[in-house]
C-alpha cells in the first residue's frame, strides 16, 4: 500500500469517527432536551376509587427527530405511588422541532390503595379541595443506533 494510500484511508477513517460522534452526541441531546407537559383531569371519583385521565403533550426543541416507546406513567401522591398507567408497547414519531400529543391515558387507583393514604385524596376531591399530585413518566427513546432510557417528574394539580 502507498503512503499516499495509507493517508487517505486514515483521513477517510478520522472523519467517519468524527462524524459518527458528532451524529450520536446530537441524538443524545435530541432525548435530553425532551420536554413532557401532563394534563390531568378527574374521570372518576367516589368513595368505591378513582380514576384519573391523563394527557401527555410531547415537545421536540431540537433539530432531532426520533421514536419513542409510549410513556408510562405513575401517579404520587404525598411520596407514595399510588397508581399507575397500564405499560403499552407502541411506538410514536417525534418530529424535529415538533410537538405529540398522547391523550386518554387511564390510571386507576386500586381499591387496595383507598384505604392508605389515598383516603386522604379522596376526601379532600370530594370536599372540593384543590390536590397537587406527582407525574412521573417513563418511557425509551428509541435514536435508531441506541435507545435511552428517560424519566421525568413533575407536579401538577386537580380538582373536582
Amino acid at each position: 500500500m502507498s503512503s499516499l494510500t495509507k493517508i487517505l484511508a486514515t483521513t477517510v477513517i478520522g472523519a467517519g469517527a468524527i462524524a459518527g460522534w458528532s451524529y450520536l452526541k446530537n441524538l443524545k441531546t435530541a432525548g435530553a432536551e425532551l420536554e413532557i407537559v401532563p394534563k390531568a383531569t378527574i374521570h372518576s371519583l367516589s368513595w368505591n376509587g378513582l380514576a384519573i385521565r391523563l394527557d401527555v403533550l410531547l415537545k421536540n426543541p431540537t433539530n432531532g427527530s426520533f421514536s419513542l416507546i409510549a410513556p408510562f406513567i405513575k401517579l404520587l401522591y404525598k411520596d407514595t405511588t399510588i397508581g399507575s398507567s397500564t405499560p403499552v408497547n407502541k411506538e410514536f414519531k417525534l418530529p424535529a422541532h415538533g410537538e405529540l400529543m398522547i391523550d386518554n391515558i387511564l390510571v386507576q387507583i386500586p381499591l387496595s390503595n383507598v384505604f392508605s393514604v389515598v383516603f386522604t385524596l379522596i376526601k379532600a376531591l370530594t370536599a372540593g379541595e384543590t390536590t397537587t399530585l406527582t407525574v412521573r413518566t417513563i418511557t425509551t427513546i428509541n435514536l435508531g443506533i441506541i435507545k435511552l432510557p428517560y424519566e421525568n417528574k413533575q407536579d401538577i394539580t386537580i380538582k373536582k
